[in-house]
């Protein structure tokens, strides 16, 4: 067990003051990290990082501009070299068929869940590379960027970008140290699609997952764990899918 232990690591997660990323900051401390929760919203932000506890720090950043992500880079970097990074900040809220959505929600999504995470994992490796420490970029996709999903193309086309992201990132970096991985999940308890599983459509998404239910934030954050301990030490530009298998229907 020891292999999957944390102790003495620090990581960074964004997206990190709700769903998917707040769990898996949860089991990053609970592993024995310290962590940094990045967000938007500062009243969540707080919220979050005091119930993480005295192991979690919040700094507020948009991931949509890529001068905010230098400025928590560098913070976060002072309260101790980054050993991991979770690039989890993401959008869907264009529940929409591809000619339906504008240039404007287009790129939303685009500089939130694709930019943000290149520019996030340059950052974090940079310093990385400069300590000659290694580390582990953990980027949370998505199986929408392996399977078509109906009325998901912006988001699909972000994820499948991610996918190669990490496979790329990988190849390049693995000489020095830094492991890129992915995690797809399915369909997960989060206010993302607490929506689209209330209306017409949910039944049938449900009826889908062979396992019967969508996964909950604790599912994805054991894979997390896993990626970013020394028990993953030979795993780089893999995608882990987690999605109760879904893929096999």
């Amino acid at each position: 067990m020891e292999r999957f232990s944390l102790e003495g690591k620090t990581a960074l997660v964004t997206g990190g003051s709700r769903g998917i990323g707040f769990a898996v900051a949860r089991a990053f401390i609970e592993a024995g990290a310290r962590v940094v929760i990045a967000a938007r919203n500062e009243g969540q932000l707080a919220e979050a990082a005091a119930a993480l506890g005295v192991n979690c720090i919040g700094l507020r950043c948009d991931v949509s501009d890529p001068g905010d992500i230098a400025r928590l880079v560098a913070r976060a970097w002072e309260l101790g070299p980054l050993d991991v990074l979770v690039n989890n900040a993401g959008i869907s809220p264009y529940y929409k068929r591809a000619e339906l959505v504008s240039v404007e929600e287009f790129d939303a999504v685009v500089r939130v869940n694709l930019r943000g995470s290149y520019f996030a994992s340059v950052e974090v490796a940079r310093r990385m590379f400069e300590a000659g420490r290694g580390g582990s970029i953990i980027n949370v996709s998505s199986v929408a960027g392996i399977m078509p999903l109906e009325r998901q193309g912006v988001y699909a086309a972000t994820k499948a970008g991610l996918h190669q992201l990490t496979k790329v990132m990988a190849l390049e970096w693995a000489e020095r140290g830094v492991r890129v991985n992915a995690i797809a999940p399915g369909w997960v308890e989060t206010d993302l699609v607490d929506e689209l599983f209330a209306s017409r459509h949910g039944e049938r998404l449900r009826a889908d997952i062979p396992l019967g239910r969508l996964a909950t934030p604790d599912d994805v954050a054991g894979a997390a764990v896993w990626l970013a301990s020394d028990a993953a030490s030979y795993v780089t530009g893999s995608v882990v899918v987690i999605d109760g298998g879904r893929q096999l229907r």
